[in-house]
């Protein structure tokens, strides 16, 4: 029964019907729903003694929660960090929701199905409205800079459909409803769901890998087009280098994403925009960059406080790296990124510890190349506390946890999540990165 709950619950999640089909109703079912699931889920996670998280998840998560707080009450705002810790507690707690449901591979296959239908049918729901007009208001975004007027001054009486528009004024954006309105987080989200929709996969079986398979992929991938995503884009060719390497080897993987990513440029897939640090909005996301590292040099601690990054520079900071460190300091960063590491390398012990065929290998690879899809994604997006992110590191998590149940003494040695070893990736990752940003600074302004 909880778990039913739980899969209705991300469903809604995903799929927003309330938004669809009731956007004015004040009744507030998600909180009800929600609610009901966490209760339910925290019933059965006591009396069966199951929880997907170690202690080091948990850990790190505190952690983190603790320096969302630190971080404004360190700028003198006591008030404000219990107000900062209640924005961020919907994204930890559904990373809790889905590790005290997801314990078995039956159960995260079915998690991750019911995730990806909600984004298949949000992604075809946008398509058809970008070409035929409908609610295009709510599904597709308009960019442009001439606010409604055409060439010659003229304010058109109404939006045109986005795909019949020959006017090269706008850029249309297909987007969904909720936390994934902006075509960006929509664009995520589905590089995110492409390789968990293969978890189904089985060989052998044309019709059903065509119909519930390929054709959602295309969708998926047509949707991501639409967005005009730049970062959506290096997120599949990343996703695909992850993917392609075991089966092609490095220089053969990494040669096809190349092509890919040169086919994509050639497309336009952009949008039309540069790929550039000199163009506009590019340009502008670098300055962002360096006013963030101006901010963890003032605030090397605790940073300037959760949600205050605006405060001190006109954009935000376009890249979850850049936020979390600006806003959050070195405690709240390094706590971050060591939860961010110790996910991947379960996966990545996953895999050393199960044979290709098993369910466990596959269903971590697939994990670990939404994961990288994702987090590339991240990169030139301002998504440090999103919920999509707390999702999927809860699946991973999951995947790493079905792994050890009936795994062999030496299987189990090789699966434990030693502090010694995440601790000094997780250090590793903190400089990296921040070289990284640094040199992609120093590089623009060079």
């Amino acid at each position: 029964m909880s778990f039913a709950l739980f899969l209705v619950y991300v469903l809604f999640t995903f799929l927003r019907p309330v938004e669809l089909l009731a956007p004015d109703t004040e009744l507030r079912p998600m909180l009800w729903l929600w609610l009901i699931a966490f209760v339910a889920a925290l019933a059965r996670a006591l009396s069966k003694r199951q929880f997907a998280a170690s202690g080091v998840h948990m850990v790190l998560l505190g952690g983190f929660t603790l320096a969302i707080a630190m971080s404004q009450i360190t700028n003198g705002w006591f008030g404000g960090g219990l107000d900062a810790v209640s924005n961020f507690s919907s994204s930890a707690l559904l990373f809790v929701l889905v590790c005290m449901n997801v314990t078995s591979i039956r159960r995260l296959r079915a998690t991750c199905a019911v995730m990806v239908v909600a984004l298949v049918f949000g992604a075809t729901m946008s398509v058809y409205s970008y070409h035929t007009g409908y609610r295009a208001e709510e599904l597709v975004l308009q960019q442009g800079g001439f606010s409604g007027a055409r060439g010659d001054g003229i304010v058109p009486d109404s939006r045109p459909v986005p795909a019949h528009d020959t006017s090269g004024l706008y850029m249309w954006r297909v987007r969904w409803l909720g936390f994934l309105n902006d075509p960006n987080d929509f664009a995520q989200a589905m590089v995110m769901a492409m390789p968990l929709l293969w978890a189904t996969y089985r060989p052998g079986r044309r019709w059903r890998t065509l119909m519930l398979l390929v054709l959602p992929s295309l969708a998926l991938l047509y949707a991501i087009y639409l967005t005009h995503s730049r970062g959506a884009m290096l997120g599949v060719g990343a996703m695909l280098a992850v993917g392609l390497r075991r089966r092609l080897g490095p220089v053969k993987s990494a040669m096809m994403v190349a092509l890919l990513a040169g086919a994509a440029i050639v497309s336009s897939m952009g949008g039309e925009r540069e790929f550039s640090s000199k163009e506009g909005s590019a340009g502008e996301r670098i300055e962002a960059w360096s006013t963030g590292l101006m901010m963890l040099k003032s605030h090397p601690l605790f940073g300037v406080g959760y949600g205050n990054f605006t405060e001190h520079h006109y954009l935000t900071a376009h890249n979850s790296f850049v936020l979390c460190f600006s806003e959050l300091g070195l405690f709240g960063y390094f706590t971050w990124l060591g939860l961010l590491v110790v996910t991947y390398k379960g996966m990545s012990r996953v895999m050393a510890s199960r044979t290709p065929d098993s369910a466990e290998f596959q269903m971590a690879e697939l994990l670990r190349m939404a994961f990288v899809g994702f987090l590339v994604c991240a990169w030139f997006l301002s998504r440090t506390y999103q919920p999509t992110l707390y999702f999927l590191l809860g699946l991973c998590v999951a995947a790493w946890h079905c792994a050890k149940q009936g795994s062999e003494a030496g299987q189990l040695q090789a699966l434990r999540l030693g502090p010694s070893r995440w601790g000094r990736g997780a250090w590793g990752a903190v400089f990296g990165s921040l070289t990284l940003v640094y040199g992609f600074v120093r590089l623009h302004y060079a």
